[in-house]
């Protein structure tokens, strides 16, 4: 028997939306209609305050959003691109608990691959995004 998930919603400028999904849904594949969702509604609640692009901490969500939009990656790819753009290491220690913070704030998932973490960014920046 096939599944069949509907979801419609409306934002606040009045637009409606519908989607349907029909075949194989998962949790995982209904999880990523509510980031839509959320994107589109422009839920005020998930943006973060603006990042010192000058730090570490910055500097690491940018590496994030520019090299690895839409990909997954790990603490030792983080701390390998930064080495190579700004031409100083970063301790493996700091990236993972750059991570760890992200992820609580709810800008990166996670997920268990063998005995270390993989992450992907939860939202494209709106530049992101084609609209037509």
């Amino acid at each position: 028997m096939r599944k069949r998930v509907k979801v419609e919603f409306q934002d606040e400028s009045g637009t409606k939306y519908s989607l349907a999904v029909e075949g194989r849904v998962s949790r995982e594949k209904v999880l990523k209609i509510m980031d839509l969702m959320d994107l589109v509604e422009g839920d005020q609640q998930l943006e973060a305050p603006p990042i010192d692009t000058s730090s570490s901490f910055g500097k690491v969500l940018n590496l994030i959003d520019t090299a690895y939009a839409g990909k997954e990656f790990s603490s030792a790819d983080i701390a390998r691109d930064y080495e190579e753009i700004h031409g100083q290491g970063i301790p493996l220690s700091m990236v993972s608990t750059y991570l760890a913070r992200l992820t609580e704030r709810g800008m990166l998932k996670r997920q268990k691959f063998g005995n270390s973490w993989v992450y992907r960014r939860v939202h494209l920046a709106p530049d992101q995004v084609a609209l037509k």
